[in-house]
């Protein structure tokens, strides 16, 4: 069998199943670990899959940003498994910024009732910590986007600049090893990446779903990253590649 062969059929193996491993796949076709090593590596530069120690990961693409309520009851326990790990690095004082996604409202649902500073662009975060009255919020206002719940254009990116902030606890539609985060919708994309230029620390709170998954618009590279907070569900491996990558993974 021809190597391009072979790999048309290791991709359409993806298509049925998230991840595969090199020995297995050595197996199925007869041939080397070696062989399937550079069928994979083959495959990683063109962008089809991604290479793993062990294997691959098929490429999951997102073509549309989905409403918050529909997006806040995805994956609800990894979500909450992320926030409980994420409450740990605010500290007294702090002053965080927290973006419109799914994950980071069900973190600022658990933030403690501390002497912290909020700035956000989500307008269903303002909710939760009103109730809260040792947390100061500021709110960026701007131009209201339906979908995502969140105030984002000139006017967001404005006020954001007027700021140094100490942690940004952010999330994406898809982190990649080799580009970083991503989102669909390129507003978001842009008031991000602004966003996270005046922050000291970059955490994102990011479940399983999402690892190795490629959107629209790349707006933080891997090596901007400081922390990855995921669920006890991600891949081991994918997760030690953003070790070796200078990642902290929680």
């Amino acid at each position: 069998m021809l190597a391009r062969q072979r790999q048309r059929l290791i991709l359409n193996m993806l298509e049925n199943s998230p991840s595969l491993r090199t020995i297995e796949l050595a197996k199925y076709f007869e041939v080397t670990d070696e062989t399937i090593r550079r069928d994979l590596e083959t495959l990683d530069a063109e962008n089809k899959l991604i290479r793993t120690h062990g294997g691959a990961l098929r490429i999951e693409k997102r073509s549309s940003e989905l409403p918050l309520q529909k997006r806040l009851s995805e994956n609800r326990a990894a979500k909450q498994e992320i926030a409980k790990k994420a409450v740990s690095l605010v500290g007294e004082s702090d002053t965080i910024f927290l973006d419109a996604s799914s994950t980071v409202l069900t973190f600022a649902e658990s933030l403690p009732d501390i002497g912290i500073t909020v700035i956000t662009n989500a307008h269903d975060c303002v909710v939760p910590l009103m109730a809260k009255d040792n947390v100061d919020v500021i709110t960026t206002g701007g131009k209201l986007d339906r979908v995502s719940h969140s105030y984002c254009g000139i006017s967001a990116l404005s006020l954001m600049k007027r700021f140094s902030i100490d942690k940004a606890f952010f999330s994406c539609n898809g982190l990649d090893l080799e580009r970083g985060a991503s989102e669909v919708a390129e507003i978001h994309a842009e008031f991000k990446e602004n966003s996270l230029s005046v922050c000291r620390e970059k955490i994102l709170l990011c479940d399983s779903s999402k690892l190795g998954v490629r959107s629209l618009r790349f707006f933080c590279d891997l090596n901007s990253i400081d922390t990855v907070i995921t669920d006890s569900s991600a891949d081991p491996e994918f997760l030690e590649k953003l070790r070796g990558a200078g990642v902290n993974v929680l």
